[in-house]
């Protein structure tokens, strides 16, 4: 991770996140708007909102080719069962990275999501690294969309 640190402590683990806003800030005008909304949302690292990732658990994860005039164009479909219900479809496009860890027993899942964050990494090509509390994700690509399905709606603000 490059702005967001994740530290194991005796009561489990530590976010901060106080980087953020300010790396978000340095580049989002240069961003594709699908990249934009993701990184900017304000949701990203608030845990009492159902639109957070954390604590999401992986259902699918499944890479697709396909042939065209210019090559072998590819994409990742990553889909996480939110951490209140619902899911959230991840999809990359043009990706040259993708690399995959997990740890733990065959029995075993990912578990928990604890901590993801995509920053650009080059002109037009980005990074998201997801870690999970037996595993980990790493992605590079070119294009992404995010959709929400069926999350609960956060409880809107008193008066």
């Amino acid at each position: 991770m490059d702005i967001v640190r994740l530290t194991e402590t005796r009561d489990g683990y530590d976010i901060d996140t106080s980087g953020w806003a300010a790396y978000v800030a340095s580049i989002e005008a240069g961003l594709p708007e699908p990249v934009k909304a993701f990184v900017a949302a304000p949701w990203r690292y608030d845990a009492r909102d159902p639109r957070c990732l954390h604590d999401a658990r992986l259902e699918q994860l499944a890479l697709s080719e396909g042939d065209d005039e210019g090559g072998r164009p590819n994409q990742v479909l990553l889909v996480l069962q939110g951490a209140w219900g619902g899911r959230i479809e991840l999809c990359y496009r043009q990706v040259s990275r993708l690399q995959v860890d997990k740890h733990g027993g065959p029995s075993e899942g990912f578990g928990d999501l604890l901590l993801e964050e995509l920053v650009a990494v080059g002109a037009g090509t980005f990074r998201h690294e997801l870690v999970f509390v037996e595993g980990k994700l790493l992605l590079e690509f070119g294009d992404f969309r995010e959709t929400q399905v069926d999350l609960p709606v956060p409880e809107a603000a008193g008066p």
